[in-house]
């Protein structure tokens, strides 16, 4: 993943199966997905469950379900029998005692119980064994629940009924729908917005020059006031050790969660002020009117100050701080949506690559990056998950790390309740791809293609984000989404940039050279030459990004000229 945010996101959309995954059966038993519907006098509400098919099986409507009292039997030890308690037609939650979990659940059928879901501590089994002599008798329902749905049973009373079924999945989701949405919007907005940036100062770069006095063919649609070069100077080796950071940052994460989680939370809360601010002052500075600006004398100076940036500014930190405080409510979800997508679109219009080249090596590199944090480490780490994954999900935290989409499931799957809380994407699979999307969009309006590459690079990310739901699907398990998203954005692009025969100027992007910086770009040589009264080109594409050939030479006859003899020099 891309920016400071890629610490903890090339993780990908997953729609993760509930804790009970993680389960680790030592026999040969079928184990099912189920729900366990609870209602008491006041409320009602949907478990997991996970059940043994060979112990009884459960039917597929809730409507043929059977209603039975539950029993909270989680503090007595059914190794032995106990007669102070009735199980009598009642489902029993019981705790892991001393003995087999066979012979329990064999005590509790033997008074007449109709079924036993045993409380996994910490949502995980080691190990169950049902091999033991005593599981041939059992013909009770037989399952698991997690502390946390026990507990929230607990709470709903003293007297509370239940219904046990296990329906068929739907296997969609409608939260992977709106995920794919919001990261279009994102994206789209993000490097449209950067590409009339990138133009915008190019323009101002190309005016800059001695002797300019043509019309360019586009002009830039935003004003810029800003000393910023249109691209950064950024070399492959920077990169590099910029993606090496990322990975050792992930593996600290990975160790220290429970400490760097703060620090990440403080980090997003101060980046999203700031993106917030930066993607609503345009539009805010629309506002006219007399009682926008106040001037008044401030020692012996005059002070001016701008009430539309007071209140932005105050906005953009209510906004973020009221995340802070709510985020662990059910809803806090958009909020969280929200400042992540103010936040891509700053980072994409902020951070503005210089060639195709980079791009290249970036997406390469966070390719193989993504593919090792969730295919690889599994084989390296104690519990066998995925660093990845436990990064981004948060593991067995209260805390969440913010620097994902997150939508939460709906839609109707019976089993949703078996699946993690929430769909999620990781920043990072929206601007690494982004970042390359935005360099097109800017080599487009340099050049007068209409758009060709940005068009193409925005359908192609859509269309790898559906890939990478199809392989959630087939796959069953979290997928690294740059697996399809570099492919898909990053071969089309080379492959329309041969076709159209512009590989090598998209390969090198390009730079506005002053003539005295000349001597600081080896690449470009440039040969002496005395004024001439060529016409200068008809577009900046003539100049700035001609192909010049393999030495980048720019003789007289390629370089922009005017009557007092000036050169205007232009690194493709």
């Amino acid at each position: 993943m891309a920016g400071s945010s890629r610490t903890v996101c090339s993780r990908i959309v997953v729609s993760v199966t509930y804790i009970f995954a993680l389960f680790k059966i030592s026999s040969g038993t079928t184990n099912e997905y189920g729900v366990l519907a609870a209602e008491s006098s006041t409320e009602k509400e949907n478990f997991c469950i996970i059940y043994f098919k060979e112990f009884g099986s459960l039917p597929e409507e809730k409507s043929k379900a059977e209603f039975h009292i539950l029993l909270d039997d989680s503090k007595l030890d059914w190794c032995e029998d106990h007669p102070e308690s009735d199980p009598n037609s009642k489902v029993v939650l019981l705790s892991r005692g001393n003995c087999s979990i066979s012979i329990q659940a064999l005590n509790i059928q033997e008074r007449g119980g109709k079924g036993v879901f045993f409380i996994t501590h910490s949502g995980k089994v080691a190990n169950i064994n049902l091999n033991d002599t005593a599981a041939d008798s059992i013909n009770i329902t037989l399952g698991l629940i997690s502390e946390n749905s026990a507990e929230r049973l607990k709470e709903m009373g003293n007297t509370v009924t239940i219904k046990l079924f296990a329906p068929q999945s739907i296997n969609f989701d409608f939260s992977l729908l709106i995920i794919w949405i919001i990261a279009m919007i994102t994206v789209s907005i993000g490097s449209y917005w950067s590409g009339h940036i990138r133009f915008a100062i190019y323009c101002n770069e190309m005016s800059s020059l001695p002797g300019v006095q043509r019309e360019l063919p586009n002009k830039p649609s935003v004003r810029v006031n800003t000393v910023e070069e249109s691209s950064l100077n950024v070399s492959t080796y920077a990169i590099g050790a910029f993606v090496l950071c990322m990975g050792l940052m992930l593996v600290l994460l990975y160790f220290l969660y429970d400490y760097l989680v703060y620090f990440i939370i403080g980090l997003f809360v101060l980046a999203s002020i700031l993106s917030v601010h930066s993607c609503l002052e345009p539009l805010v500075l629309r506002i006219k009117g007399s009682f926008c600006k106040s001037e008044f004398r401030c020692g012996g100076t005059s002070c001016h100050i701008d009430f539309r940036q007071v209140v932005l500014v105050a906005f953009a930190i209510a906004i973020s701080v009221f995340w802070v405080v709510i985020r662990k409510e059910k809803h806090a979800w958009v909020l969280q949506d929200i400042l992540g997508v103010a936040f891509c679109i700053h980072m994409l219009k902020s951070i503005r690559l210089p060639s195709l080249k980079i791009c290249f090596v970036l997406l390469v590199l966070l390719f193989f990056y993504d593919i090792f944090f969730v295919f690889v480490t599994p084989y390296f780490t104690v519990k066998g998950e995925s660093v990845m994954e436990e990064v981004a999900t948060g593991g067995s935290s209260a805390e969440q790390l913010p620097m994902v989409l997150r939508v939460v499931h709906f839609g109707f799957d019976p089993l949703a309740v078996c699946y993690k809380q929430f769909s999620i994407l990781g920043f990072g699979d929206i601007l690494v791809p982004g970042l390359l999307i935005s360099y097109c969009h800017g080599f487009d309006l340099v050049t007068s293609k209409k758009r060709i590459y940005f068009i193409t690079t925005v359908v192609m990310y859509g269309i790898g984000l559906l890939v990478t739901f199809g392989a959630l699907f087939l796959m069953s398990t979290a997928q690294p989404a740059l697996l399809y998203l570099v492919p898909c954005t990053l071969l089309p692009t080379l492959i329309l940039g041969w076709f159209r025969g512009e590989l090598s100027t998209l390969w090198k992007g390009f730079k506005v050279v002053q003539p005295a910086e000349a001597s600081k770009f080896p690449d470009v040589q440039v040969a002496g030459c005395e004024p001439t009264s060529e016409t200068a080109p008809a577009s900046p594409s003539e100049s700035a990004v001609d192909n010049y050939g393999p030495k980048d030479v720019i003789n007289p006859s390629e370089g922009t000229h005017d009557k007092s003899g000036e050169r205007n020099y232009l690194l493709q």
